[in-house]
C-alpha cells in the first residue's frame, strides 16, 4: 500500500487544508472527492489543478462503493460524522475524521464499536495540536513526574465565532448538534484532557447561546478525579483570536500563550521553550499510522473523552449551572 490512497469526504475549507498537508506526502495521493455541493468540490479542483481529472461524487456511498480506496478523509458537518465514519470502516478503510468526532457519547461508542470490528484499520482524529511540538513537550512534561500532580488549570479561548458562523451549518444544530464549546472549542477541551491526563469527574456549566441556536459563550468549573480542579473559558463573541492555558503542578507551573510555551519552576524562576524539535500534522501522522511508521497522534478515544465532558457541559447548563457528573464508559 504505497502510496496511500485517500477519498475526500466533504471538499470544504478544511478538507483543503488537509490536501494541502497531503500534497507535502509522498506516500499519498487524494484520488477521489465526494460532496454533495458542485461548488465545493469545483473550488478544491480550482486550488489543486491535480486532482482536476480525479473521479468526483455527490454522494460520498458512491465513492466508498465505486472508488479505489485505503483510506477516507472526513470533513463535513458534525452530526454527519458519526455515520461516514462507520461506513468507511465497514468497508475496511482507515479513517481521518474532523474534530469533533461525534455530537453525543452513544455516537462515540458507535464510532468506537465500528473501529473495533475493523481490526488493523487506523482511526484517527484532526487534532492537531497532539502533532505540535510545544503540546507535545509539555505532555512529557507532566508525564515525567518532575513537576509534581497537576492541582490546577485555567484555560481560555477567545475568537469572532458568532460572527464568522453566522449564516453557515455551524449555527444550525441539525448540522453541528452545537456551537463554539463542541467546534473550536472541542480543540481546548481536548488538549486539556491530552496533555494532563486527568480524567474529569464533575462539571459545572453556565452557557449562553447570545440569541443563536447554539452555545456562543461557556464557563466551566470542572472537577477531576484525584481533587485537581479547572476553570475553562470559550468566548465565541470577541473581537479576535486568542488562547492561553495555564497547568499548576506541585512544584511549578507552564504557560502557553498562543502557542508558546514556558515554565515557572517552584522558586520563580520562568523560562521559555524555544525550537522545540519534532513535531508533524494529522495528515502526515494519519499516513505514517498507516503504513507502521508511527502510533496515532490522536487516537478515537480522545474524541469519546471530549464529548462525554462537553455533553455533561450542556447539560448542567440547561439546569442553571448544576453539577454533573462525567460518566466514562471505556
Amino acid at each position: 500500500m504505497n502510496p496511500v490512497r485517500i477519498g475526500m469526504i466533504g471538499c470544504g475549507g478544511h478538507a483543503r487544508w488537509h490536501i494541502s498537508n497531503l500534497c507535502k506526502v509522498s506516500d499519498a495521493r487524494v484520488v477521489a472527492l465526494a460532496d454533495p455541493n458542485p461548488a465545493q468540490i469545483q473550488r478544491t479542483q480550482a486550488m489543486f489543478p491535480a486532482l482536476a481529472k480525479v473521479p468526483a461524487f455527490s454522494d460520498f456511498h458512491a465513492m466508498l462503493a465505486q472508488a479505489e480506496l485505503d483510506a477516507v478523509v472526513i470533513g463535513t458537518p458534525h452530526t454527519q460524522h458519526v455515520d461516514q465514519v462507520i461506513d468507511a470502516f465497514g468497508r475496511g478503510l482507515h479513517v481521518l475524521v474532523e474534530k469533533p468526532m461525534v455530537t453525543s457519547v452513544e455516537d462515540a461508542h458507535r464510532v468506537l464499536d465500528a473501529h473495533r470490528k475493523a481490526p488493523g484499520k487506523v482511526g484517527a482524529i484532526g487534532y492537531q495540536r497532539h502533532t505540535q511540538p510545544e503540546f507535545i513537550r509539555l505532555r512529557q512534561e507532566i508525564a515525567s513526574g518532575k513537576w509534581g500532580a497537576v492541582t490546577y488549570v485555567a484555560a481560555l479561548q477567545c475568537q469572532e465565532w458568532k460572527r464568522l458562523t453566522k449564516g453557515t451549518w455551524r449555527q444550525d444544530p441539525q448540522l453541528s448538534g452545537g456551537g463554539q464549546l463542541n467546534d473550536s472549542g472541542s480543540h481546548l477541551i481536548d488538549i486539556l484532557l491530552w496533555v494532563t491526563g486527568l480524567r474529569p469527574a464533575s462539571v459545572s456549566a453556565v452557557i449562553d447561546n447570545l440569541g443563536t441556536p447554539v452555545d456562543i459563550n461557556s464557563s466551566l468549573s470542572i472537577r477531576f478525579a484525584g481533587g485537581a480542579m479547572a476553570s475553562v473559558a470559550i468566548v465565541g463573541d470577541a473581537p479576535c483570536w486568542h488562547e492561553e492555558i495555564t497547568v499548576w503542578c506541585e512544584k511549578g507551573m507552564f504557560l502557553v500563550r498562543n502557542g508558546h510555551l514556558c515554565v515557572v519552576e517552584a522558586d520563580g524562576t520562568k523560562s521559555e521553550f524555544q525550537r522545540i524539535a519534532g513535531g508533524s500534522d494529522p495528515d502526515r501522522n494519519f499516513v505514517d499510522a498507516i503504513l507502521g511508521r508511527a502510533e496515532v497522534a490522536a487516537p478515537l478515544e480522545c474524541g469519546l473523552r471530549v464529548i462525554e465532558l462537553t455533553e455533561a457541559a450542556w447539560e448542567s447548563g440547561r439546569n442553571q449551572g448544576l453539577p454533573v457528573r462525567v460518566h466514562h464508559e471505556d
